[in-house]
């Protein structure tokens, strides 16, 4: 059963008391922390989400068409692929990402867990995100806390 939105509210949202999804085939490589989005406090105008990449693993990348991105690293190092080319990143890099283009993350480190914020404006349509959808599929929502 699929959770209904609350109405929109103020919300204070601590990472580590969000449950980490972890998608099939991502077993210790990344798990995904929702923080902000239509159906933890209402927002139909942003997203946030909290990713963390295990040491000296990395993502295969993907495209979302119409929907721009945003990454905010935390913690860690990583190498990112923006379309083809290639871009250290480190705690207090930001990153612009237009709708449509190829991106990808390895983790730097084999010791220490690569963080950043993903942020998205609006909530992704159906097929944009296969993360979001399937943790949606799988939890009936987008949203669990510990």
């Amino acid at each position: 059963m699929t959770q209904e939105s609350p109405k929109k509210q103020a919300k204070v949202v601590h990472p580590e008391k969000v449950m980490p999804f972890i998608a099939p085939g991502c077993e210790g490589i990344y798990d995904s922390r929702m923080l902000i989005d239509l159906f933890n406090c209402g927002s139909d105008k942003m997203q946030l989400n909290h990713g963390t990449i295990k040491p000296g693993k990395g993502l295969p990348g993907a495209a979302h068409e119409g929907h721009d991105e945003v990454y905010i690293v935390i913690k860690g190092h990583a190498d990112l692929n923006l379309a083809g080319q290639h871009f250290a990143l480190h705690p207090g890099s930001v990153v612009f990402i237009p709708g449509g283009t190829f991106h990808a993350l390895t983790n730097a480190s084999a010791t220490e867990e690569f963080e950043l914020i993903t942020v998205w404006a609006g909530q992704p349509a159906k097929g944009a995100n296969e993360l979001y959808d399937l943790r949606k599929e799988q939890w009936g929502t987008t949203y669990r806390e510990v």
